[in-house]
């Protein structure tokens, strides 16, 4: 789930509804939005958008400078909010530390962008340079690298990889004679692997490097995206997720 998704049904859970809640990220986005930018983000009447901004500067979610004019609306971050309920019952004490979690994931770097052709190639051929701890893990299935980019383009990446002196470890959802040829374990390409057979993998896959992780899927359009994010912290987690993978698949 991206983490836009996540924050919005974790503020429904704390009793926003859910005009509110697509009010609030929208404030987040624009800031110093007036009212008129907010209705056509979130696509409601114009006595409807004001009484949820109403409703958000009562709750603590949106502020406002005293004498602008139009009014403008920003965000409170969810940090600042999650301190109206550090000191009050335990409940509200969960609360206060869930806001604290997600505010830290609101402020993740991250990129989601659309590509087709060769700006996919582009983008996909530049990922070696872009590695600074010469190591990099890719999870996901290896037909999805096939699907999106092609044998021939996944050669090359590869060759910039070893020219980079960046080892792989690639855990594959499938045992194609392709992914077994390309993907497989290989000292002289600095990589190794383990498979996953399944006949109903995802088509996706993901890189990990450094503090990045970059996943490629395809929409509900058909379209390529690539979601990038950047988080130490995350990072670090899905870095154990992946050893843990690699410690209980066999082969």
């Amino acid at each position: 789930m991206l983490v836009k998704s996540y924050i919005f049904n974790a503020l429904l859970d704390f009793g926003l509804s859910e005009g509110e809640a697509r009010t609030y990220l929208a404030a987040q986005a624009i800031l110093g939005a007036d009212a008129q930018e907010l209705k056509n983000r979130v696509k409601c009447s114009t006595a409807g958008i004001y009484k949820i901004v109403s409703a958000l500067l009562r709750k603590g979610f949106l502020e406002t400078p005293a004498h602008s004019y139009p009014s403008q609306y920003f965000a409170v971050p969810l940090e600042k909010i999650a301190g109206q309920f550090s000191n009050r019952s335990r409940r509200l004490q969960r609360i206060s530390e869930r806001l604290k979690d997600l505010g830290k994931l609101g402020s993740l770097q991250t990129e989601t962008e659309v590509y087709e052709d060769t700006a996919l190639t582009d983008y996909y051929l530049n990922i070696p340079y872009s590695i600074g701890e010469n190591r990099i893990w890719c999870v996901g299935a290896f037909g999805a690298v096939k699907n999106f980019l092609g044998v021939e383009v996944e050669k090359e990446f590869i060759a910039q990889r070893v020219k980079k002196g960046i080892h792989c470890d690639a855990v594959i959802f499938d045992e194609s004679d392709d992914s077994k040829t390309i993907a497989g374990t290989s000292k002289s390409e600095k990589r190794d692997t383990k498979f996953i057979a399944n006949d109903h993998y995802p088509l996706e896959f993901t890189y990990l490097y450094d503090d990045t992780i970059v996943t490629f899927f395809r929409d509900s359009d058909q379209k390529v995206q690539v979601l990038k994010t950047k988080s130490p912290e995350l990072a670090r987690a899905k870095l154990l997720q992946y050893q843990l993978l690699w410690k209980s698949t066999a082969r």
